[in-house]
C-alpha cells in the first residue's frame, strides 16, 4: 500500500523562479491497484514519482508505504524498498552492462552482496524464461 497525505513540493520558493509542483496532492493505492497518472508538462508528474522514491524532499505531508511513514527516509533507504522503471531506457542501468547483469544488479536490490560470480546459472535461466513471457526476442 502506498499512501501520499497532503504532500506538498515547491521549487525555488520565493524567487521569481517559484514553481508549485504539488499542492497538497493525496492519493492512496492499494497492492494490486494499477494507476496510470496522466497530465500535461509541468504537472507534478515526475515531482510526484521523485518524492516517492526520495529525489526530492516534499515540503510538506507524510508517504506511507506499507504501513511505514517513510516521509524522512533518504533515496538510498528507500531504494530497498521501491522499484522504479524509468522513462528513459539508459537511466536506472548500468549501459556498458550485459542484459542479464542488469537484471542480477536488479534481483538483489536491498540485499547484501559479496565478492562471488555475479550470475548464478540458475538465474540465467530464470531470466531467459521469464524473458520469454514478453515475445520480444529477448
Amino acid at each position: 500500500m502506498l499512501e501520499l497525505i497532503n504532500v506538498r513540493k515547491t521549487f525555488n520558493p520565493g524567487t521569481v523562479n517559484e514553481k508549485k509542483a504539488l499542492q497538497g496532492l493525496d492519493i492512496k493505492l492499494n497492492e494490486g491497484d494499477f494507476v496510470t497518472v496522466i497530465g500535461g508538462n509541468g504537472a507534478g508528474k515526475s515531482t510526484m514519482l521523485n518524492a516517492v522514491a526520495g529525489v526530492w524532499p516534499v515540503d510538506e505531508g507524510r508517504i506511507i508505504l506499507d504501513g511505514q511513514d517513510i516521509t524522512a527516509l533518504p533515496e538510498h533507504k528507500r531504494a530497498a524498498l521501491i522499484g522504479r522503471v524509468f522513462q528513459d531506457p539508459m537511466m536506472g542501468t548500468a549501459p556498458n552492462m550485459w542484459m542479464e547483469e542488469n537484471l542480477a544488479l536488479a534481483l538483489r536490490r536491498g540485499s547484501r552482496r559479496g565478492l562471488r560470480w555475479g550470475i548464478s546459472n540458475a538465474e540465467r535461466e530464470m531470466f531467459v524464461e521469464r524473458l520469454k513471457t514478453l515475445e520480444l526476442g529477448l
